[in-house]
């Protein structure tokens, strides 16, 4: 069992938090955005900083409306205060996690009442490798988790305190939920409230239920506003939201090329939540011991949504980021319950695991598969190795050494993870090869064109406008029937059309660059003769 209370353990929490937010933010932006999604989003951000238009998101000049506006003013600034960059992109994103995680370590004191108990649901969230991947990835996931597991802990406090401001808070945080990601950011939260029943109420809080009613219509007003200001603006923006992005996203997997099997989270998210869910499915006869009232929390924070989403068309593991919360509690509440021989396996397989990830970082490099990395940055693994070997000896109690080895693995994984990134642009697919290329020739002030690709990624690592050539392509397929002009032709042609093309042949005529992957079928090859330079950048061939 784990030690009782102990005052040192809030300490170690924050220390904990300072050291993880340090090695965040250390070489973050050390690798390029990446394609297809945090390219998005970081362009979106981009141009959203410089324009000032803070309710119209743009992508590469067009309008872009698939999510409402939060993610992209967290992002924008975050370039703010550290310019156009991959760092500036990522930094809140960095402070996102650094919340979840006190959030998890917040919500476990509240449930399990021990705060031991809740700083190792918060050490088994940080390290569940899809978490990790979250906060690498500028997406809305992140800021969307970050919300949910807020609403979640103000519901607790509330039923707790009896004290109305956190009622309105939770309600407060569902807005800003929806305003994030719709009507997705509901789910988490509202699951977890019901799982909460009963239990943890205050005998006030029956005084405090005319409340609801004041609070709710925060959340309408407040929730609903961006989504009522741009229908009022245009009444196809009902549909728009209501169908498409609500009803044939999860129905239609077609609708946003995110199309996976129904089995794809029930294996992936064990998949990137290990050695916890292996730890889980070895000893879950024991879960039968749960309390009743843990017991229909976790049904519904963990079970009900992996269900839900599962038959959703579309699908992306970040989808169920909240789940991990849930799964590291339960976690927790395991590791804490079990006997003494049953928790040294579990530390002991837990370690080999540790030690093998740590062996498999330390030899890719040297094996003639095409990992590139600084020789310097296989210490991480090495310490890794080291460390795991003088824990495994120290004469420590087994739920300490476990969480000392997953804090261990974790804090050195994140710094040598930025430079396998940023030593490896074809692992990540972005474009910063190619912009720094542009750079190194001098090129970046003429206009770039792109041909038959969509390159958020470029345009931002460029801190410029590019202009896309559309040839009969579904990558380019761009939605357009928000635009109240025609100013967005200054950014796509789309060569089927005349007029287009002429434009085109216009600008070959100037000091351009053509920026082309692969190479340009037979039918474009003219293009070719308006160029006296090449420059080869992996696929990507950059004329001039």
């Amino acid at each position: 069992m784990l030690q009782p209370d102990n005052p040192r353990t809030g300490r170690f929490m924050y220390g904990l938090l300072l050291v993880l937010f340090l090695l965040l933010l250390y070489n973050l932006g050390g690798w390029g955005v990446i394609e297809t999604s945090e390219a998005r989003y970081a362009e979106i951000s981009r141009e959203m900083w410089l324009s000032g238009d803070w309710l119209h998101p743009r992508l590469l000049g067009i309008q872009h409306y698939h999510k409402p506006p939060v993610t992209y003013i967290v992002s924008a600034l975050g370039m703010g205060l550290f310019e156009p960059s991959a760092f500036g992109a990522r930094f809140f994103l960095q402070l996102s996690l650094l919340l979840q995680i006190w959030l998890v370590y917040l919500v476990g004191k509240l449930i399990f009442k021990d705060s031991r108990q809740a700083l190792l649901a918060a050490v088994v969230y940080l390290s569940i490798p899809a978490v990790l991947l979250s906060a690498r990835n500028l997406t809305t996931d992140s800021f969307l988790t970050t919300f949910e597991l807020a609403a979640v802990w103000a519901w607790l406090r509330y039923k707790i305190d009896a004290k109305a401001a956190w009622l309105y808070f939770f309600y407060l945080l569902l807005a800003l939920a929806f305003l994030t990601k719709g009507p997705v950011g509901l789910i988490f939260p509202v699951l977890a409230a019901i799982g909460f029943g009963h239990n943890y109420t205050s005998r006030y809080r029956q005084f405090l239920g005319w409340h609801h009613l004041p609070a709710l219509l925060l959340f309408l007003v407040l929730g609903s506003s961006w989504y009522v200001y741009l229908m009022l603006q245009d009444p196809a923006f009902v549909d728009y939201f209501l169908f498409k992005h609500t009803v044939q996203r999860y129905a239609n997997p077609d609708t946003f090329g995110r199309s996976k099997p129904w089995w794809f989270y029930l294996v992936l998210a064990p998949a990137l939540s290990l050695p916890w869910s292996a730890i889980l499915l070895v000893k879950f006869k024991k879960l039968k011991e749960l309390p009743t009232p843990l017991k229909r929390l976790f049904i519904l924070w963990i079970l009900v949504p992996l269900v839900f989403f599962s038959f959703s068309g579309s699908k992306l593991i970040l989808y169920i980021l909240p789940l991990f919360a849930g799964q590291a509690l339960l976690t927790s509440w395991l590791l804490t319950n079990l006997s003494t021989e049953a928790m040294w396996k579990a530390t002991r397989g837990s370690m080999i695991h540790f030690a093998i990830l740590a062996l498999a970082l330390l030899v890719a490099p040297l094996l003639p598969v095409g990992v590139q990395l600084p020789w310097w940055a296989l210490a991480f693994p090495v310490l890794i190795l080291a460390g795991l070997f003088i824990l495994w000896r120290k004469p420590w109690p087994h739920q300490q050494k476990l969480m000392y080895s997953a804090l261990l693995f974790t804090l050195l994984l994140l710094p040598y993870s930025t430079h396998l990134m940023g030593s490896n642009p074809d692992f990540t697919n972005g474009s910063r090869p190619v912009a720094e290329a542009i750079e190194a020739h001098s090129l970046q002030k003429r206009p770039i064109l792109v041909y038959n690709r969509l390159l958020p990624s470029l345009a931002f690592e460029l801190n410029k406008e590019i202009i896309s050539l559309k040839d009969d392509s579904n990558k380019l397929e761009r939605e357009i029937q928000f635009e109240q002009d025609e100013q967005w032709r200054e950014q796509l042609l789309e060569l089927e059309r005349s007029q287009d093309m002429q434009r085109l042949r216009q600008l070959l005529q100037q000091d351009v660059v053509l920026v082309v992957k692969n190479e340009l079928p037979g039918k474009r090859q003219w293009m070719l003769q308006h160029f006296d330079e090449q420059v080869q950048v992996g696929k990507w061939t950059i004329y001039y």
